[in-house]
């Protein structure tokens, strides 16, 4: 397994970007979800076992700063643009989760021949009445769970759940936990900029100008964003193929991050996923 470098990327504008990379082979470019990256677990360590991964982290995430100098949705997305270029990465195979999704497809569809391979895990970013994609903004993080795992008693929604009972009333949290729920917060201020009202911007009228080979996996039990939003997707992008990960809800690389993982890898290197 390999463990991540962490540099500091100047972007101009007051924006200074912290990038997790690790491993070796053909570039991956890794777009988190609300959550940020807050360890090196699930899915990247099988990433970077066949791929140079570089996971940047956005404004407000882990040592990055700089979300005043991103005004709209399309400064996000030119942001990432930027990050790439600063990065010297070339035609990458971009893996996106949830809010990564969304950018990542929108980058596909804005630059088709910048990006060389595409897998969207559960994006948000489309919208339909009969199936409204939760708002996560209008629970606490234990109200969250049920809605982002398949089995709440799994590690990762456990460890969420020890998330919200750090958020009482009491004073006995440890300088850790301090900062940790400070830096949970700054992550909550850039994705409630971005994903607050959630947002349907047009995408689902420009993902016809996505030309990578495209990966739309979806958790079979995900109760935030439905698995019908994943059959649109390979509907308006032209050869895409939808996975359906059993057992899993919306965070997929943390509950089933083994045959998410070999699906991402298979289709980076151009198999079949199974």
């Amino acid at each position: 397994m390999s463990s991540p470098a962490s540099r500091l990327v100047d972007l101009g504008q007051g924006r200074r970007i912290e990038v997790l990379s690790a491993g070796s082979g053909a570039p991956l470019l890794f777009l988190h979800g609300a959550g940020g990256i807050p360890q090196w677990e699930g899915v990247l360590p099988i990433l970077s076992s066949s791929f140079t991964v570089h996971a940047p982290l956005l404004p407000g995430y882990g040592q990055s700063v700089g979300l005043e100098a991103l005004d709209d949705h399309f400064d996000l997305f030119f942001h990432c643009f930027d990050v790439m270029e600063a990065l010297g990465v070339e035609r990458p195979y971009v893996v996106g989760e949830s809010l990564g999704g969304w950018i990542a497809a929108e980058m596909a569809a804005l630059r088709p021949k910048e990006i060389g391979r595409l897998a969207l895990a559960a994006p948000i970013g489309l919208w339909r009445d009969e199936a409204p994609v939760v708002d996560i903004f209008g629970y606490t993080t234990s109200e969250l769970v049920p809605f982002l795992f398949h089995d709440t008693t799994c590690p990762a929604a456990q460890m969420m759940l020890g998330v919200g009972a750090m958020l009482s009333d009491k004073d006995d949290r440890t300088e850790a936990q301090v900062e940790f729920l400070l830096a949970l917060g700054r992550g909550f201020k850039t994705a409630a900029k971005f994903l607050f009202p959630i947002p349907e911007r047009g995408l689902e009228r420009r993902l016809h100008r996505i030309t990578a080979p495209t990966l739309v996996v979806w958790g079979a039990e995900d109760r935030l964003v439905q698995p019908l939003y994943g059959k649109i997707f390979v509907e308006k992008i032209r050869g895409a193929r939808l996975l359906t990960i059993p057992k899993a809800g919306h965070l997929i690389g943390a509950e089933q991050p083994e045959p998410y993982g070999r699906a991402l890898v298979a289709f980076g290197r151009g198999e079949q996923p199974r």
